[in-house]
């Protein structure tokens, strides 16, 4: 591990591959003695701490591989649906990562961008939700290393993926009047309590609850 020469120890490393994330520093014990270390001489010794510093040769990992989250479906576009985290044992930049959203049912629906303080994927609704249209949307996120080291970039893939299902709940919604103008012609000798015409109004809601008319005021 070490050796003399013109009064220099020397340090080398006696093992094929060093790994900071199972042991990031070594405290040696350097002894060096006069007389070219025969008996009698004497020593005098040294401590030396050797850190082990980081390369990225470690990739992003989802430890949860399905995220099920909700939102109603009154969220506003912009709304943040949820987070999701991917885990990098490499420390600073080698552990940056950037979040992607894959083409799934529920891409065009979501979008999602990077917190990059807390090495987040932030998904974000896109467009308006509706509960009776579709109650799940299945989304595929991936997290990739934004500094890939040339030298592993072969011998791993630098990128983790996790699944994302997003459950819409029911919101109660108004009635929808089928047409949003009527004009109804009446004569005028019409006798009190005549039937002149009708409107009709729908609810959305999946329970299809009745719907009681009442006039809200005239002209």
């Amino acid at each position: 591990m070490s050796r003399k020469g013109k009064g220099r120890g020397i340090i080398r490393t006696a093992v094929a591959n060093l790994d900071r994330e199972k042991k990031d520093h070594y405290i040696l014990v350097i002894q060096a003695k006069d007389m070219a270390g025969q008996l009698g001489g004497l020593s005098g010794s040294t401590t030396v701490t050797i850190t082990v510093t980081d390369i990225n040769d470690n990739p992003p990992r989802f430890n949860q591989k399905l995220y099920q989250l909700s939102m109603p479906e009154s969220a506003a576009v912009g709304t943040t649906v949820g987070r999701v985290k991917a885990e990098d044992i490499d420390l600073g930049q080698n552990s940056e990562m950037t979040y992607t959203l894959k083409e799934e049912d529920g891409s065009d629906r979501f979008s999602v961008i990077t917190d990059t303080e807390a090495q987040e994927g932030i998904i974000i609704l896109r467009k308006p939700l509706d509960f009776e249209t579709k109650r799940i949307h299945s989304l595929l996120l991936e997290a990739v290393n934004k500094h890939v080291d040339p030298q592993f970039e072969n011998l791993r893939s630098f990128k983790d993926w996790t699944s994302v299902r997003v459950m819409v709940k029911d919101v109660n919604e108004p009635p929808v009047f089928i047409s949003q103008a009527n004009v109804i012609n009446v004569q005028e000798d019409a006798h009190v309590g005549s039937v002149i015409g009708s409107v009709t109004a729908q609810d959305p809601d999946i329970t299809n609850s009745p719907i009681r008319y009442r006039t809200f005021h005239s002209a």
